[in-house]
């Protein structure tokens, strides 16, 4: 007698033999020109992660206007996206008007103290000695970049370093305020979302 829960195939359709997974949709906004956004959008295409999609945009002016810029896509798309996303450089600003501003419009922050570089300099070492601009950053980045240039990532310089990057941010990162106390990045919020966590096997029963 044949199964009351089996369905006859439909000619030309697989069987749906699995529950189609749910994706959070991230809207990424950049300050900078080349350097957050090829590391994202190159991080997305080699992690090629299951259940989540990111779009990467940017709006190389000041740290208010990134927030701005967020904030207005997502307001214009309210069903495209399930969040927010500015990224910017401390550097010289003052963004205690971008971090309000945030607040209110509902954009989540992933500030750099002092720049973006500090979180590429997490992927080879656990550093938290302060770093007052770009190029003292840039220097700590040398010995294991020497042919570091803004405007070409190669995410290839970064793979092996990514939870090493994750984990010596969120330490750092986790239980201040934005932006955070010098040297500090919040970068670890969006990127530790695009890395497949591990698969956690069943313990095994005592005796096996």
């Amino acid at each position: 007698m044949a199964s009351r829960f089996r369905t006859t195939r439909s000619q030309g359709r697989r069987p749906n033999t699995a529950k189609r997974e749910i994706k959070k949709r991230l809207l990424v906004v950049c300050g900078g020109r080349r350097t957050e956004k090829d590391y994202f959008e190159a991080l997305r295409d080699h992690l090629r992660a299951a259940n989540v999609t990111v779009k990467v945009k940017t709006d190389p002016r000041s740290p208010l206007h990134v927030v701005r810029t967020a904030a207005d896509l997502f307001e214009k798309a309210p069903d495209d996206f399930d969040e927010c996303w500015a990224v910017f450089d401390v550097d010289s600003f003052d963004v205690r008007q971008c971090i309000t501003e945030a607040d209110r419009r509902q954009v989540r922050l992933a500030i750099s103290n002092p720049c973006f570089e500090y979180w590429l300099l997490l992927h080879f070492c656990d550093h938290a000695g302060h770093l007052p601009e770009y190029r003292s950053v840039k220097e700590r980045l040398k010995p294991h970049l020497p042919a570091y240039d803004k405007t070409g990532i190669r995410i290839a310089d970064y793979l092996g370093g990514v939870d090493r990057a994750i984990e010596c941010a969120r330490k750092r990162d986790e239980h201040q305020p934005p932006p955070g106390e010098n040297p500090n990045t919040a970068v670890w919020r969006i990127v530790s979302q695009l890395v497949p966590a591990p698969v956690s096997l069943p313990s095994p029963r005592q005796g096996e």
